[in-house]
């Protein structure tokens, strides 16, 4: 029996150092407002040896990218629980698109976005930070495409998967078009403006580029 369980409890100590040092790199970002630190801080704050970051992730960069990811993910957690507490999809894409736009308009992004954008923005920037950005929205796309295809068993998973990432993509480009005109401002004008973006987003999506018949 011991045998059968010591694997478990590694992969569970491995889990909580990962933990520990996402957890670690979140605060250290709050705290000064920018991923400004090394990975020794960084070892130090989580309470494990410098070794044992580079064992869970490839560079600091990824520890970075991961914490953000984490915070995308909160928010794909109230994307979960909007479209929870919806009535079941009719089997259609229609309505699965309805679904997850509605839950999309209910979620707050433009805190989530604009905390990315403090983060990931870098004084001397060359198109890294829209590109950070993407990325991280590309890695929160695969975790809504794996939910959702799991609840709309109906659908084709392709489809499913197309239609989130489409989704998910468009949002990162509405996301970058309301940072330029807005500076990632919280202010009421700004979340005025993200509303138009999204809005003529679902609405160009759900019309389509096919002509009118």
């Amino acid at each position: 029996m011991e045998t059968q369980l010591a694997p478990d409890r590694r992969a569970a100590h491995k889990a909580r150092h990962r933990q520990a040092i996402l957890d670690a790199a979140d605060e250290l970002i709050r705290e000064r407002g920018k991923p400004q630190f090394s990975v020794d801080e960084l070892a130090e704050r989580a309470d494990v040896a410098r070794r044992t970051v580079f064992n869970h992730f490839a560079s600091l960069d990824e520890v970075v990218m991961t914490a953000c990811t984490r915070v995308v993910s909160e928010a794909v957690g109230e994307l979960r629980a909007a479209t929870a507490a919806t009535p079941a999809i009719d089997g259609s894409p229609a309505s699965l698109f309805t679904e997850i736009t509605t839950a999309v308009r209910g979620i707050d992004l433009p805190t989530v976005i604009a905390y990315l954008w403090r983060v990931l923005a870098d004084e001397c920037d060359d198109g890294k930070s829209s590109y950070a950005l993407l990325d991280v929205f590309a890695r929160a796309t695969e975790q809504i495409s794996i939910e959702t295809v799991r609840r709309s068993v109906e659908l084709d998973e392709l489809e499913v998967e197309i239609l989130v990432s489409s989704v998910m993509n468009g949002i990162a480009v509405v996301a970058e078009h309301w940072i330029k005109l807005t500076g990632a401002a919280l202010d009421a004008p700004s979340r005025a403006i993200w509303n138009e973006l999204l809005d003529r987003l679902i609405g160009i999506m759900r019309a389509g580029y096919a002509p009118p018949s």
